[in-house]
């Protein structure tokens, strides 16, 4: 598996209430996280031109009526991601996510969304939810299968996203959010990448001080 690092068998997804709610460390709103932040989207910025050549090689090998382009894989997962945390926070029921992730991962999508239940009866429908200021998106990981004609092939690819934004209901507290998401695919040797899953989440990441 392509990335930054070695990436094995995902840990257990870092997703909970400290993701999203805005009473969290105050290192989050803090001067010197900012640009722990800052410095650490500009390594992703700098390694974005290598990212989309290891993307276009992959692309090439497999397919491009097969497999997506870089760009399409992004805008998609930067939509997926907000619409899961919006869903997460405001959803009374959150069984309408569960196409969208693996069954590994979805009795913990689940139980996140049950956390925010106090957060709901407290306020209202109209501010339960995120107002995002800016959101961008790198690939962070790739992944295709060992072997392009296996029946039980799987792609991994994965998304880093620099956020900012607040909750409604306190717009005092902008938070600055790194996340990633690793989507899973099975792999069909006639048609390609089938549907693309949430296999992993993690963040948010703090910078070191």
């Amino acid at each position: 598996l392509a990335q930054a690092g070695q990436l094995g068998t995902p840990p257990v997804p870092c997703i909970g209430p400290k993701r999203v709610h805005p009473f969290g460390n105050a290192a989050m709103h803090s001067a010197a996280f900012r640009v722990g932040w800052q410095a650490r989207q500009f390594i992703d910025v700098v390694k974005a031109p290598v990212w989309r050549a290891v993307w276009s090689n992959v692309r090439g090998r497999y397919g491009a009526d097969k497999f997506p382009a870089c760009d399409e894989f992004l805008v998609s997962s930067t939509q997926v991601y907000k619409y899961l945390q919006n869903e997460l926070l405001a959803a009374q029921n959150t069984n309408h996510l569960e196409d969208l992730c693996t069954e590994e991962l979805w009795p913990v999508i689940r139980a996140t969304g049950a956390d925010y239940e106090k957060v709901r009866r407290h306020y209202s429908p109209d501010e339960c939810h995120i107002v995002w200021t800016s959101t961008k998106a790198y690939v962070c990981s790739l992944g295709p299968p060992e072997e392009a004609t296996a029946a039980d092939g799987k792609f991994l690819a994965g998304a880093r996203f620099y956020s900012v934004m607040h909750m409604a209901f306190a717009p005092e507290s902008v938070r600055y959010s790194i996340d990633d998401i690793i989507f899973e695919s099975q792999w069909d040797s006639e048609h390609g990448v089938k549907q693309w899953k949430i296999a992993f989440i993690g963040g948010p990441v703090a910078p070191v001080e």
